[in-house]
């Protein structure tokens, strides 16, 4: 079979490497779509083997279906059967090499397979578009869900990438109606309102004039500020969280799903007066994995107009070009069949 190589700093290529053996409970996925991450991208663009090993396969948001199933394998999976692959979960190893499952591999062996755990199956209505997005939106989602949000509330995702466009969509198709995402690039920010969002260009305006343009304002301590119930920090933007911590509300939650390079000074003083909740949120549960899918198979918004870019394997180095160069992409996926 063909496989996807991690060979070094923005350096990926292809290799035939044999074909994996069915154990007794394990599943053999041919893999149909792969998607970029960001982790992805910012290893091989560093060079590093911070989670990639040089030479192995290497890819971790995938979606196939099952070719061969081992003697014991769970009853309640099938050949052919449609499914995407939750890559914590897919190894014996875990975690720790999650991100060197092979969604750039035409197959994938699934060790000790079982539906709903380390299988998810999705709707024949669904296209490989579409459902390669489970594992980047189950992010997303998670973290839009830490804040506990419920209908009537206003919330702001900050950053228009994949999983603040993740947590946006997620939002808006669990009803919550009044969603805002904050960004600096209006072709960005466009997508975001096809998936339903208020959007913020903060290269053009405050934060604080575009939040309270649409959700208004209060008054705390002698000064106005939008009123705004929670934030889902999706940008890793040092500036933009300051600001977030100048302009919130009283009792106002935060959940920071961005990966943040440096420290971050936090006026506690802030945190304390105003009883701020800053929860952090990382990964995704199986609840999480459920309710993206039920997202996906029902078409609660136009997910799929995060990808924005698809290239055949062999094509590889130029599909991580294109996502490196990070210009009008948001998804870039890897078509494998």
């Amino acid at each position: 079979m063909k496989v996807g190589i991690y060979h070094g700093q923005n350096c990926v290529g292809i290799e035939e490497r044999p074909m994996p053996q069915v154990g007794a409970k394990d599943a053999l996925v041919r893999i149909l779509a792969g998607g970029i991450c960001g982790t992805d991208i910012n290893i091989v663009k560093a060079g590093s083997e911070m989670g990639i090993r040089f030479g192995s396969e290497f890819g971790h948001e995938m979606f196939g279906e099952i070719v061969e199933l081992g003697s014991d394998a769970e009853t309640d999976l099938t050949v052919g059967m449609r499914v995407g692959v939750n890559p914590i979960t897919a190894k014996r190893a875990g975690r720790r090499y999650s991100l060197e499952v092979g969604a750039f591999s035409q197959y994938v062996l699934i060790e000790d397979a079982a539906l709903n755990y380390n299988l998810y199956e999705f709707d024949d209505s669904v296209s490989a578009t579409e459902a390669v997005l489970m594992e980047p939106m189950s992010v997303g989602f998670h973290g839009a869900f830490s804040i506990l949000p419920k209908h009537g509330d206003k919330i702001v995702v900050l950053g228009a990438g994949p999983i603040g466009l993740s947590a946006a969509a997620g939002l808006i198709g669990e009803g919550i109606k009044d969603v805002c995402v904050v960004d600096i690039d209006n072709w960005r920010l466009d997508k975001a309102k096809e998936l339903g969002a208020l959007t913020v260009n903060t290269s053009t305006e405050t934060l604080a004039e575009g939040l309270i343009k649409h959700f208004g304002e209060v008054n705390v301590y002698g000064v106005s500020v939008p009123n705004v119930d929670a934030f889902v920090d999706a940008a890793g933007a040092p500036i933009l969280f300051e600001q977030v911590m100048q302009i919130v509300k009283p009792q106002a939650r935060i959940a920071i799903i961005a990966v943040y390079k440096n420290e971050v000074p936090i006026n506690l003083a802030q945190v304390m007066s105003k009883e701020v909740n800053i929860v952090g949120a990382s990964g995704y549960t199986h609840e999480d994995i459920v309710k993206v899918i039920e997202h996906i198979n029902d078409k609660k918004t136009n997910i799929s107009t995060m990808v924005t870019q698809t290239y055949k394997l062999e094509d590889i180095q130029a599909a991580f070009d294109k996502a490196i160069a990070a210009k009008e992409t948001i998804k870039v996926i890897v078509d494998l069949t």
